[in-house]
């Protein structure tokens, strides 16, 4: 339980989108951590049944290497949500809970499903058939995480036309998105300007206008979706906001996935919250790598007394960390 100055700080739970998962994720929490590797099963298990594949072995299986591009949409996308929202349950179990929670793209399906708006089964369900309705109809594409203030993507032709702003995460770092044909000219761009860029491992243009080829299958199978009142807030990085679940927004499961992140509005929000209490706030990133935590730091006065703490590592060492984050 937590004692103390730390207390004072409302713990804020973090969950990425695409682009942060890798093979092997959380392999030494599959092994040593029983709540973990129960709901990994359970979720297994679903998917199993409905789609015909085991996630579990696509994720840990002998010859999945770190390093290998983990980028089948099929399967990376059920994969972030199960991975991310069974880490929750076993820090959850070991006493730590949200105050609030914030998610980013799909991350904002496992914030909504961990404060039970969602059931479990129904959530991962629908993440783990969402990529069949952009495979149907859309354009390949990608995302770039790009080191740089967003203002650079109106200074350059080249982005402004060949791709869009899919979000704005801090100062310095925004995402594009673009069709598969212009990522390479885009990169060449970035080179040429020496700005520092990462290529996503994505295989579509989400939160751009070259995923509308879906928007009508995507809005047909989220109308079944019915939200309950969460536990806690479930912040929206599209919305920048907590989402109201006695009213949502209309097509909120389709904006999720089409409008862009505002990160960094999220995260200036919270850290103002934080700064009239004083205390600051408590970054809990249950990410695969770490970057919701590393974003939260880019957002922060150097005077805030926020928190962050990042769970899972591509470097291993995640017992461990498991441990700390739930000991204060």
């Amino acid at each position: 339980s937590m004692t103390g100055a730390a207390s004072a700080r409302p713990v804020v739970f973090c969950f990425a989108g695409q682009g942060a998962q890798y093979f092997r994720m959380a392999a030494d929490l599959y092994e040593q951590e029983p709540v973990f590797r129960d709901w990994m099963r359970i979720g297994d298990a679903l998917l199993r049944d409905r789609f015909g594949y085991s996630l579990i072995a696509e994720i840990y299986g002998p010859d999945r290497r770190i390093g290998d591009p983990f980028d089948r949409l099929a399967l990376s996308h059920p994969a972030l949500f199960l991975v991310q929202y069974a880490a929750a349950r076993a820090v959850m179990q070991r006493g730590l809970r949200p105050d609030l929670l914030l998610g980013v793209s799909l991350g904002e399906f496992v914030a909504m499903t961990v404060a039970g708006m969602m059931p479990f089964e129904e959530a991962l369900l629908h993440v783990a058939g969402q990529p069949a309705r952009f495979e149907a109809s859309c354009p390949p594409g990608g995302m770039i995480a790009v080191l740089a203030p967003p203002a650079l993507w109106h200074e350059m032709p080249v982005l402004a036309r060949d791709s869009e702003i899919a979000g704005i995460s801090a100062a310095g770092h925004f995402v594009l998105s673009a069709p598969a044909g212009a990522l390479a000219p885009v990169e060449a761009e970035l080179r040429a300007r020496s700005v520092a860029f990462q290529r996503l491992p994505v295989g579509f243009a989400f939160h751009s206008r070259w995923i509308d080829p879906a928007a009508e299958a995507c809005r047909a199978a989220d109308a079944g979706l019915r939200l309950a009142a969460p536990f806690w807030p479930c912040w929206s990085s599209c919305l920048g906001r907590p989402l109201d679940p006695a009213a949502p927004p209309p097509d909120f499961a389709w904006r999720i996935v089409r409008e862009p992140m505002d990160l960094r509005g999220c995260f200036t929000a919270l850290e103002e919250q934080g700064v009239e209490g004083r205390g600051g706030v408590r970054y809990v990133d249950l990410s695969p790598s770490g970057t919701l935590a590393a974003l939260a730091r880019q957002n922060m006065a150097a005077s805030s007394a926020s928190q962050t703490l990042a769970l899972l590592s591509p470097f291993g060492g995640n017992m461990k960390r498991l441990e700390e984050v739930t000991r204060n």
